[in-house]
């Protein structure tokens, strides 16, 4: 679809109609703040989709695994906590992803912003939603089909927290027949298939071919994160026999300990380097862009001032860092304009000293803490 300068302005507007009813898809991030000790039924999942909190096919498949909802209201947490943590010393900060449902215009525009909290809360469904089925919460499955290959040589392991014995010689696993899978692994292609049921909006009824690609770019963003998330699965083994010999070792592939944010920050990444995408015919993605990769249609403002209409809340008192050069600085953060800097006086406690049974003494101490603070 070629766009000229006269009607550019037509554009604009039909994709912010767009995005404003197809937002939807990420209006169950509310769930996280709104769904505190609610229990799932049918009637639970029509009353969130009175609400705005949840789309027509959101709704339905509540109603078909409402025991997949606690899962969700979780990753809708993690989204937004993982999200800010990773922006936290950015321009935009993530801040505006605690107004869902009703988001801001950057959320909403087809920017890198948006692209990113698409595909971090498809990330985000899909660990919660393995790890509740490697924990028998959900009925539609369980741990992971063990894989056909073996596992590899020890010294390829990527995780190995989980070994007897920390200092063992991997000497004494190198036969080809002292493994065994086993273990619970983490069933993510079930988890994954499940989060794309939930996750996949339609276009409106009678969506024009921008409406429908901006809609393609939303689900290409959602398979990024959901991706993410099969990407950040590692070999965990651990091993059996008599004094720590090993001669055994039982390996399954998981998520391990760290969370949603292991693929927050494989996303984070791919941020960074998002491409641009236009409108064309027929409403479909070019070919060329590979599945990991997040995709945007609107350029993103840069945050310095406020402007209401871009989703911009400027960095007008922002703390900042005056001795980094990094995006926490407050050259990058006050985008030039300048700091204050405040000095704060602190008394605490410190040099304490046992003295008997229930007694510990203690001196007052100052401390001198600056503040930086964007103009």
């Amino acid at each position: 679809m070629r766009i000229t300068k006269g009607s550019a302005s037509k554009v604009c507007l039909l994709l912010l109609l767009f995005s404003l009813q197809g937002v939807g898809c990420i209006k169950w991030l509310a769930l996280g703040r709104k769904a505190d000790g609610r229990t799932w039924t049918k009637d639970a999942c029509t009353s969130a989709k009175s609400f705005g909190l949840l789309e027509r096919k959101q709704a339905r498949a509540c109603r078909a695994t409402p025991d997949v909802m606690p899962s969700l209201v979780q990753a809708a947490r993690d989204t937004s906590a993982v999200c800010q943590q990773a922006f936290r010393h950015r321009r935009w900060n993530c801040s505006s992803i605690e107004r869902a449902p009703d988001y801001t215009p950057e959320l909403l525009t087809g920017t890198r912003e948006q692209a990113f909290v698409y595909a971090m809360s498809a990330a985000a469904a899909v660990w919660r939603l393995a790890r509740g089925c490697a924990l028998g919460n959900l009925a539609a499955c369980s741990c992971a089909t063990p894989p056909r290959k073996e596992p590899p040589s020890p010294s390829a392991l990527i995780s190995s927290s989980s070994f007897a014995t920390a200092s063992m010689s991997f000497g004494a696993l190198t036969a080809r027949n002292t493994f065994k899978w086993g273990g619970c692994g983490d069933d993510v292609r079930s988890a994954s298939r499940m989060a794309k049921r939930f996750l996949q909006g339609a276009t409106p009824p009678g969506a024009g071919p921008i409406a429908k690609f901006l809609h393609a770019v939303n689900m290409h963003n959602n398979r990024a994160g959901r991706r993410a998330v099969e990407q950040s699965l590692t070999l965990e083994c651990k091993c059996h026999g008599v004094s720590g010999s090993c001669s055994v070792r039982t390996c399954w592939r998981g998520l391990g300990a760290s969370g949603p944010s292991a693929a927050g920050t494989r996303l984070l990444r791919r941020y960074t380097t998002a491409a641009e995408v236009k409108p064309r015919s027929g409403g479909r993605l070019p070919p060329l862009y590979h599945h990991d990769n997040l995709l945007y249609t609107t350029k993103s403002p840069d945050y310095c001032l406020p402007d209401e209409k871009r989703g911009s809340l400027g960095t007008t008192g922002r703390q900042c860092n005056g001795s980094s050069t990094g995006y926490e600085g407050c050259e990058y953060l006050c985008c030039g304009r300048g700091h204050v800097t405040r000095t704060e006086e602190i008394l605490e406690r410190c040099n304490c000293k046992y003295v008997s049974c229930c007694y510990v003494e203690c001196k007052t101490c100052r401390r001198i803490v600056e503040n930086h603070e964007c103009n």
